[in-house]
């Protein structure tokens, strides 16, 4: 069926050719130098945001022994069994990372409370932000590179010649590279890019969301497929009339069921092409199909719709409700409120729509909020163990003066100093004119 659930410590997103890198082994034989790309128990039972990192020291290891973790699976082609890596200055790692920084006794300086705020948010700063602007360069250069070798691929559907198969594995390919690397910046750049209203960006978008929620939650055995399906999702447009792909909303009963034929099309082309499995066929032609039956094109339910497409599913409903291109666009969090509101009618699956909450988090990066004390500030890293208390870069004071080099808060931390932050509410960066790229500018220097 494409997706398996995986409670272990083995990695089965890999492809097979990658398996032979990866090693089991107890706890016991974790070394510095090692690199953990997998633990034994599940993404809900930890407090990791990823279960990815390079071990640089016995601390490393005893944040793991105090969590219960028994074994873990090692790359050793990213780190040596036992050996450091031959990075001479490897960068901070944003993967398997305490949502609260691991326990340290505070010297007589840093008790000062205005100390610790200031040691914080320079921690937070070289753990999470400066990791984070880093990898968002590198991922916006290869998002930009497969947009385009995309919308060569689906200009040439649209106009009759075969679907390049090699060139649509390479997007996929350099896709899963950059999300294995980093998928908190091929989030962001979602959130980046959610008013662009074009086929292309859609395609790139479910594809990057699909990826990072089968990667984080272990759903899928087959993500090269997984990757391709939902990329190639909506294919089948290429073959209808652009005016009516571009009419935003009203159609007539006559185009409506014109526009769903685009699943039925999709599975046709890429059943026709060379080199496409048939979990991605399936994914075209299921894409809009709901588990109580009330979708299309063939009104199949439950069980009859792999769980590949019922992935692909949410996150085609998740992006096109954020860049509004059926209906007026929505917050991120009030996207996950719908969404939840269609699994609890029974048209999508309870426990799926829960996995892509808990990895997207209710205050997905890039979102921009505006907190009890009147500040403002843009989500840098969420929070698994608790939603609402995401780590945010302040960006303007309580008075609404913009601070381009403001503090980095974790939400999940208090100082007996200050008054308790809180999400009050999110903000629209389009309707504040914000800038949300400029503020992940990486040249900013940080309070030290």
């Amino acid at each position: 069926m494409g997706l398996v659930a995986s409670e272990s410590g083995r990695d089965g997103n890999l492809e097979e050719e990658e398996l032979t890198t990866r090693k089991q082994i107890p706890i016991s034989e974790l070394k510095p130098g090692m690199h953990v790309v997998g633990l034994d128990r599940s993404w809900f039972q930890t407090p990791f945001f990823l279960h990815r990192k390079l071990i640089r020291d016995a601390a490393d290891i005893e944040i793991f022994k105090r969590h219960g973790i028994r074994e873990v699976v090692i790359d050793v082609s990213e780190g040596a069994e036992g050996e450091p890596p031959y990075h001479s200055e490897p960068a901070p790692s944003a993967g398997i990372l305490p949502l609260q920084l691991a326990e340290s006794t505070p010297t007589a300086k840093e008790s000062n409370p205005k100390n610790l705020a200031r040691a914080q948010t320079t921690t937070l700063a070289e753990k999470v932000f400066r990791p984070l602007t880093r990898e968002l360069k590198v991922a916006r250069t290869i998002h930009d590179e497969v947009l385009t070798l995309a919308r060569r691929i689906f200009d040439g559907v649209g106009s009759g010649a075969p679907l390049h198969s090699p060139a649509a594995r390479k997007v996929v390919a350099d896709l899963l590279s950059s999300i294995t690397r980093s998928p908190e910046a091929n989030l962001l750049l979602v959130q980046m890019r959610r008013f662009e209203n074009d086929l292309m960006v859609h395609a790139i978008n479910v594809c990057v969301l699909s990826l990072v929620v089968a990667a984080m939650e272990r759903l899928d055995n087959n993500i090269t497929a997984l990757g391709l399906g939902a990329m190639l999702h909506d294919v089948g447009k290429t073959r209808l009339p652009r005016n009516l792909i571009r009419k935003p909303a009203g159609h007539t009963d006559q185009e409506r069921r014109l526009m769903e034929r685009h699943p039925t099309l999709g599975a046709t082309i890429l059943r026709q092409s060379e080199n496409i499995p048939e979990l991605a066929q399936r994914i075209a032609a299921e894409h809009h199909e709901r588990i109580d039956g009330s979708g299309f094109p063939c009104g199949i339910r439950g069980a009859e719709i792999s769980l590949s497409s019922q992935l692909v599913a949410i996150t085609n409903l998740y992006d096109n409700m954020l860049s509004g291109r059926n209906r007026p666009a929505l917050q991120p969090i009030e996207v996950l409120r719908q969404l939840y509101l269609q699994s609890n009618a029974g048209a999508l699956d309870r426990g799926l729509v829960e996995k892509v909450i808990h990895c997207l988090g209710v205050y997905p990066i890039g979102s921009l909020v505006e907190l009890n004390t009147g500040e403002r500030g843009i989500v840098i890293a969420t929070n698994r163990a608790d939603s609402l208390k995401p780590t945010l870069r302040i960006v303007s004071s309580p008075d609404g003066v913009a601070e381009p080099n403001g503090p980095i808060v974790d939400l999940a931390e208090s100082h007996s100093d200050s008054v308790e932050r809180r999400i009050f509410r999110a903000l629209d960066p389009a309707r504040e004119q914000f800038d949300l790229m400029a503020s992940f500018d990486s040249s900013l220097m940080f309070p030290a």
